[in-house]
């Protein structure tokens, strides 16, 4: 049975160890694999906003989020300037990732993560997520730092230009994006 004080406890042990964001991934991997009992232990967040990260555990060398995904949420990509492992508990995240190439950023993988897994998201990566689902998706996010004082970048969609992350116009952009999302395939059918 999942107990949110024993995980932190064990995150907090595993962040210091050689390979702590391997030793986090297969923690949140068994975490996870029992996605009812993390959701009996984790308070649920309000579904209003496009997504919620409620902070779970923040210190200077970790960062444990619980995040909550609206229905057709769409995010610009952006990056955490730090190691991650994103545990999906219910629901599913679809991420879409990015290298910087000459012309900008250019897709280079996706990946979808289901209920009941966890990815690792190295210190480099770029990544862009959505919520598929006509459901909300709920996740346990680990981080290895404070993810909410780093330096981070996020990526302009239309221009494709990096500026530094802002949460408010990180929300405005992502918004925007899943708004012209939603009109296009309107307009296809």
């Amino acid at each position: 049975m999942f107990d949110l004080e024993t995980f932190i406890e064990t995150c907090q042990r595993l962040v210091r160890e050689p390979h702590a964001p391997k030793l986090a991934l297969e923690l949140m991997r068994e975490t996870v694999a029992d996605g009812a009992a993390v959701a009996r232990a984790v308070t649920p967040l309000e579904g209003g906003a496009n997504a919620l990260d409620a902070p779970l555990f923040r210190s200077s060398e970790l960062t444990i989020l619980n995040a909550t995904l609206r229905p057709g949420l769409v995010t610009i990509p952006h990056d955490h300037g730090m190691w991650a492992v994103i545990g999906i508990y219910e629901g599913e995240e679809a991420n879409t990732f990015y290298r910087c190439g000459a012309d900008g950023l250019e897709e280079s993988n996706r990946r979808t993560v289901h209920a009941g897994e966890a990815i690792l998201l190295g210190e480099e990566v770029i990544h862009a997520i959505e919520n598929p689902l006509s459901a909300q998706t709920f996740g346990l996010h680990v981080y290895g730092g404070d993810l909410l004082a780093a330096h981070r970048s996020m990526w302009d969609p239309g221009s494709g230009r990096q500026q530094s992350y802002d949460l408010r116009e990180f929300f405005r952009m992502s918004g925007e994006l899943a708004r012209s999302r939603k009109a296009a395939r309107a307009a296809a059918c």
